[in-house]
């Protein structure tokens, strides 16, 4: 299928043309869509060209309307969808406007001007009249179809000249004075005219052609006829005969272009922004500033962006490098760089001026009327470029920096980021090209990563494998992962990630030095602006200001809106350096003073937000709280929002004071953080982390006060991921500690914690010595919240055997110790606790009054992990009463709240309430469905006495379907459970099948070998 849009559109197929064609509005999408055909073509770009300033609001609709009209006559698959627009995959051969690029191309590398004419003619033979003539867009008329009739007019005027060149002037007389009438202020094709009459012996008439050329343009312009035109006019005139001078046809043109590099891969979007920047500003000048980081692919992306775009400027190619940033010679000078471009347009030397000022204003000149593309390769700053820019219209521009030459006025600008992965990856296999990368994708697309899909480093380590062809692509990653020896690996050949890191450090003044090396020690990838103050010792305006000059290098990035506080962004591969140049070159008592100085700010903001928080977490740092005795103070969101973004910059302060030795700033921040984000949002693994980084620190120095505190910490964490063996573990190993240095109030906390898990584990035996060892010790200390917490222990162990009297008793007490510390969490929890004791003695009004002053509470403070056990006790309330309906999609919203928090134990209670209520409902095989669930989760958590009471619950679904038998094994393993534990469901059990109307029996359950075992774990 071909396409030809030179002239009206019209598509065709095997020499037949299709009729009829899409609608008006599809003619224009296909139209915008074979200009680029090949690339990505953004969607509103589409839109605009379809319908200008005043697109419908459903236009992304209506263009899915044409975009279908399309796909009906196009082959399957030619036209799809690709973000961020649509890609129309048609050869270029088989597109009109393409196929004369290509030959306009083509002869412009000609060895010959006989060639060059043949090749010019054919392409010029494509044109059937006004291109696009029947694609009814202002978009279209103005912005694509001036460009189309400029190529078409140069590549004309280069047939011209190569015809001159062979001596055809008689046959171009005649056809000269036409198209001089059609385009009259052409100078190129009145200065055409006038070489061909005067090789016809014409000489007064070529004068005279000057003449007539210099009255239109004073009468229409206001000016004066080009250099060039005057030239030839003295030259006729003198009756001399010419000098060659450069011109667009043949092989008279500059072309300085390095190649293209052959597997060059993606940026495909930002070309086509260069690309439509080009065609929509027509003639007139256009200046890019490509900036990025080292290593990214700068000058690549311009050479390949300058091949793209050669054949629109026709009268040269030029490429100067600057050297911005080498260390190997001071950067050229801009009177260096503008003799060399002087030269390449064919100035000879004795011409060239001595000032700047005048070598930049014959430069000018002589880019006057010509289409020249410029490549103007690593740049220092804007001074160095600004002479270097043409005057007028009709030239491109294209400049590489490090830096992003914010003064260059009126350039536009390209920051190139690191590759997608997609194309990295790409690339990756571009460069080993045998299938390895194919056959390891999974270790491929982790090289890249580890590359942070930098192309040099990318290259580099392709280089590499390319040269190791029986190393797997998985030994390679095996390398990258030691952060220490990353750098050495990212080296081959004269290319090294390193060296172009290096080159920019220099280039650095030795403040903004300080400030890298320093990023570097911090150890982590993003920074909160504010944080470069304490960084660096210095106000915050002169640490910004200072900061800004490493933005500009594009050694950070900015990573915030300009509505957010700043952030900036150290890219691995530049964080790495930095920290070599820090061990390098500044001092260890430097470097962990500046990290000192990060982690009092991080306390000092952490600190204000540290929480209360319920009795599995006592606190042992001392730090101000976030709320007053009496007050229930909402968390508000903005708090969570910052703990998120912060956590990983957090995380790694701790981890790298730790590592620098700073035991004691890496434990005061780790336990600051788990009443502060970690425990009140269930962020484990970074507990996990910041607590097992601290740990290690605080051994090496010695310090077992931390040591312990830290295992307690541990032992809360274990706690609060169901992992109650391990939890006791690290609690009995803290109560060593604590021990051995006297410190009586760790003592307690470590006792408490013992008596948390084994209340947990049913070990009620175990739990109340050590609970209430603990509140001896606490309230001696006159520590309320510690005493607090072990009466809520106390209270709840009480519950359990069974003694509501003494339950009640330490249970109200608790409450009221919280009220007194300020604890609005643990009062609520205490609550739910005392409404517990009432609701096991059916007291239903006085449980759910307990339960709605705890719910109100944890609602107001906005604990959403607590609400949702507060919440599953009302429901249960209500189940017991027989309306357990109106909780059941709250109980499900539960269920998915503790999913989202990896609450194991809060799945599992919830699913045996929603049991619960199927069987009070009658729904006998969905109760099933829950209790099985939470039996599993009971088992897995190793938690004995909730298991008997499901499978209790489960029992009482089978003796209401009928299946005594069922009942009674299920029963009776309960039974053994409570009986050992000496639970208050022990003197239950003989009820049981009167309470599900189940047959009797006479014996007592024998404990089975596998019973015992259960009720064991």
């Amino acid at each position: 299928m071909d396409f030809r849009i030179l002239g009206p559109v019209e598509i065709w197929q095997a020499d037949v043309r299709l009729e009829p064609l899409p609608s008006p509005r599809a003619r224009q999408v296909l139209a915008v869509l074979l200009l680029d055909a090949g690339h990505v073509v953004p969607t509103d770009r589409i839109v605009e060209a379809v319908w200008a300033d005043d697109p419908p609001p459903n236009a992304r609709k209506c263009l899915q309307v044409y975009v279908s009209q399309l796909r009906r006559i196009l082959p399957d698959g030619a036209l799809r969808h690709s973000p961020p627009g649509y890609l129309l995959d048609v050869p270029p051969e088989r597109a009109d406007v393409h196929v004369f690029r290509s030959r306009v191309a083509e002869a412009r590398r000609a060895e010959s001007p006989a060639t060059a004419a043949e090749l010019l003619r054919e392409a010029l033979g494509l044109w059937r009249g006004e291109p696009l003539a029947d694609v009814a867009s202002d978009w279209v008329r103005q912005r694509v179809v001036p460009v189309l009739v400029e190529e078409r007019l140069s590549a004309l005027e280069e047939r011209v000249d190569a015809d001159l060149a062979l001596g055809r002037h008689e046959e171009l007389a005649g056809e000269l004075r036409r198209l001089v009438a059609g385009h009259p202020l052409r100078e190129r094709l009145r200065g055409q005219l006038m070489t061909a009459l005067r090789r016809c012996g014409r000489r007064a008439e070529a004068l005279q052609v000057f003449q007539e050329a210099r009255a239109v343009m004073v009468e229409e312009l206001g000016v004066e006829p080009g250099p060039e035109l005057r030239r030839l006019h003295e030259e006729i005139l003198r009756d001399e005969t010419p000098v060659p001078r450069p011109s667009s046809g043949g092989r008279a043109r500059r072309n300085d272009l390095p190649r293209d590099v052959p597997d060059f891969t993606g940026r495909d979007q930002e070309l086509a922004r260069i690309v439509s920047d080009v065609e929509t500003a027509g003639a007139a000048l256009r200046v890019w500033c490509v900036h990025g980081r080292p290593g990214v692919g700068k000058t690549a992306f311009a050479v390949h962006a300058a091949r793209h775009l050669a054949a629109r400027y026709p009268d040269g190619q030029l490429f100067v490098e600057l050297h911005g940033s080498s260390s190997d010679q001071r950067p050229t000078s801009p009177e260096s760089a503008l003799d060399t471009v002087l030269r390449a347009v064919g100035v000879a030397a004795e011409r060239v001026p001595e000032t700047v000022a005048d070598r930049a204003a014959l430069w000018r000149a002589e880019l006057a009327g010509r289409r020249v593309l410029v490549v103007l390769d690593d740049a220092a700053d804007a001074a160095q470029v600004r002479p270097l820019l043409p005057g007028g219209d009709g030239c491109l521009v294209l400049v590489t920096s490090r830096r992003r030459l914010s003064g260059l006025e009126g350039a536009r600008r390209l920051r190139l980021d690191v590759l997608p992965t997609d194309d990295a990856l790409a690339l990756f296999a571009r460069l080993l090209d045998d299938g390895r990368v194919e056959s390891e994708r999974d270790a491929a697309a982790e090289v890249v990563e580890l590359c942070e899909r930098l192309p040099l480093a990318i290259r580099i380590t392709g280089a590499r494998l390319a040269a190791r062809s029986h190393w797997p692509v998985s030994k390679l990653v095996a390398r990258l992962r030691c952060e220490q020896q990353r750098l050495d690996e990212l080296a081959v050949g004269d290319l090294a990630v390193r060296t172009g890191l290096g080159l920019t450090y220099l280039a650095l003044d030795e403040p903004s030095r300080r400030a890298y090396r320093l990023l570097g020690t911090l150890g982590h990838a993003n920074v909160a602006g504010w944080l470069a103050a304490p960084l660096l010792d210095l106000p915050e305006p002169a640490a910004e200001e200072i900061v800004e000059r490493l933005l500009d290098a594009q050694l950070v990035e900015v990573t915030s809106t300009p509505t957010e506080p700043v952030r900036y962004r150290v890219h691995d591969l530049v964080r790495l350096h930095a920290r070599e140049r820090a061990e390098r070159e500044e001092a260890e008592a430097d470097r962990k003073a500046a990290l000192g100085r990060v982690v009092d700010a991080w306390m000092s903001r952490v600190e204000r937000l540290v929480e209360h928080l319920p009795p599995a977490l006592p606190r042992l740092c001392q730090v101000e709280l976030n709320s007053m005795p009496g007050q229930a103070r909402p968390r508000p969101p903005e708090v969570d929002a910052w703990f998120e973004q912060e956590e990983p910059s957090l995380v790694a302060a701790v981890e790298r004071a730790a590592e620098l030795g700073m035991a004691e700033p890496a434990a005061r921040l780790a336990e600051a953080l788990v009443f502060a984000w970690f425990a009140v949002r269930n962020r484990h693994d970074a507990w996990e982390r910041t607590h097992n980084a601290a740990l290690a620190a605080v051994r090496r120095s010695g310090n077992r006060d931390s040591e312990a505190a830290l295992a307690c910490g541990l032992g809360q964490l274990a706690y609060k991921r169901d992992q109650l063996r391990p939890a006791r573990d690290h609690f009995q190993t803290a109560l060593e500690l604590f021990r051995q240095t006297g410190n009586r109030r760790g003592e307690a906390v470590a006792l408490n914690g013992l008596g948390m898990v084994s209340r947990e584990l049913a070990d009620h035996a175990g739990a109340l010595p050590a609970l209430t060892r603990a509140h001896q010790l606490l309230r001696g200390l006159g520590d309320v919240e510690g005493t607090a917490h072990a009466l809520y222990g106390i209270g709840y162990v009480r519950r359990e055997l069974g003694q509501d009297r003494a339950a009640l008793q330490a249970l109200t007490a608790a409450v009221r110790a919280y009220e007194e510390a300020g604890n609005q969490r643990g009062k609520a929890l205490a609550l739910r606790g005392v409404g517990l004791v009432y609701r096991a003695n059916d007291e239903w009004d006085q449980a759910e009054r307990h339960f709605r002053l705890a719910h109100e509470i944890v609602r107001e403070v906005g604990d959403t992990l607590l609400t949702c056990y507060t919440t599953q006790a009302l429901a249960k309330t209500r189940i017991r009463q027989g309306r357990g309906d109106e909780f059941v999609p709250a109980l499900l919203d539960c269920l998915g709240v503790c999913r989202d928090l990896h609450d194991r134990f809060g799945i599992a209670l919830i699913r045996r309430t929603l049991g619960e209520h199927h069987l009070a409902a009658g729904e006998l095989a969905l109760a099933r469905d829950q209790l099985n669930l939470s039996l599993l989760s009971w088992s897995s958590l190793g938690l004995p006495l909730w298991r008997a009471r499901t499978l209790r619950d489960l029992g009482a679904s089978y003796a209401l379907e009928g299946d005594p038998l069922a009942a009674h094994a299920a029963w009776d393993e309960a039974a053994v459970v409570f009986r050992r534990l000496g639970t208050r469901e022990a003197a239950e059990v003989a009820g049981w099948h009167a309470r599900w109307n189940c047959p009797c029996r006479d014996e007592d359950p024998v404990e089975s070998d596998e019973q015992r075992r259960v009720a064991s774990a």
